[in-house]
């Protein structure tokens, strides 16, 4: 089976044999294709062949286009500085922008999205990744992000559109906030729409979640998305298997989060998810990082997970 078949067994919620691989990788595609991360993702040609290299080099299953929190905020009308190749955002200063889908590095995700040849969407999975709107609130208008949910729904709406009318596998929403103790009834709305948009084009909705209290995580299941990803919480440490298993019970599946530079916890985690999955079947499962996989990553690292997940 190929990566592509593994990953689409995983979201009609029927993986079998081992679960597939998908790490979310961010600055490990500078050091592969021996390019800035400036560069890099302003150039659709070198970031797909990042992509593609990866992929082939450490056998993924698929592809994670756009896991940066800041694209959609610097599409919107923020600053970027770029310290140490890597970009840091800052506070919006003029009014927003009304075209994001044109803007910053968002048309240069797009079409990377887009630009993945046939024959390697054929190997692998692909799946877009893009800030969600909680997170995006806060980003835009700071304290009073969570009085402004409904601000940044016309400003994701066409971005969101733009990236399912790529076609990929999967639109993940990217939420980092540490405060979040669950969904409101107004941020309950604009993700039913988000996920109506992606549904209308045949694209799974998922969503990430780091810095959230795992004694939270099951609130977050009124989302009603078809996959959750949990990164670290505030503490630095990953949830339990069993509470994503209850966050995913509903979903068409969850992706499993491990630590790349603790093997011998990476295994732990592995195991302790495959016992899980014998007991409970649903939801399936795929593995990813424990957040993004960055520049500082060990390479070999990663292909060491990759062959434990073999072996599962």
């Amino acid at each position: 089976m190929t990566g592509h078949g593994r990953f689409h067994e995983f979201l009609k919620g029927r993986a079998q044999g081992r679960p597939a691989f998908v790490p979310m990788l961010r600055g490990l595609l500078s050091r592969i294709e021996g390019s800035p991360m400036q560069a890099l993702t302003s150039d659709p040609t070198l970031w797909a062949n990042a992509l593609m290299k990866a992929a082939r080099l450490f056998g993924l299953d698929g592809v994670v286009v756009g896991f940066d929190f800041t694209l959609m905020a610097e599409a919107c009308g923020c600053d970027i500085r770029w310290i140490d190749d890597r970009p840091v955002l800052s506070p919006l200063q003029a009014s927003l922008n009304a075209s994001p889908e044109q803007s910053g590095r968002i048309p240069h995700a797009l079409e990377t999205a887009g630009r993945l040849p046939e024959a390697f969407r054929s190997e692998v999975g692909c799946v877009a990744a893009l800030t969600g709107p909680v997170t995006l609130a806060g980003q835009l208008f700071g304290e009073e992000g969570p009085d402004r949910i409904r601000d940044v729904k016309p400003l994701l709406l066409p971005v969101v559109e733009a990236f399912c009318a790529a076609r990929p596998d999967a639109l993940l929403f990217l939420e980092d906030c540490p405060a979040w103790t669950g969904p409101t009834p107004g941020q309950r709305r604009i993700y039913n729409t988000l996920k109506n948009i992606a549904s209308h084009y045949n694209v799974c909705p998922g969503l990430y979640l780091q810095g959230v209290d795992g004694r939270n995580l099951g609130r977050f299941s009124q989302l009603n998305m078809d996959i959750y990803l949990t990164g670290p919480a505030a503490d630095g440490l990953l949830p339990p298997s069993s509470a994503l298993w209850d966050l995913g019970e509903e979903a068409l599946g969850v992706g499993l989060g491990v630590p790349l530079e603790d093997p011998e916890r990476a295994g732990e985690i592995l195991r302790e998810a495959r016992d899980l999955s014998r007991k409970r079947p649903r939801p399936s499962f795929f593995v990813t990082g424990a957040g993004p996989v960055t520049r500082d990553t060990d390479p070999e690292a990663l292909r060491r997970l990759a062959d434990e997940v073999l072996r599962l």
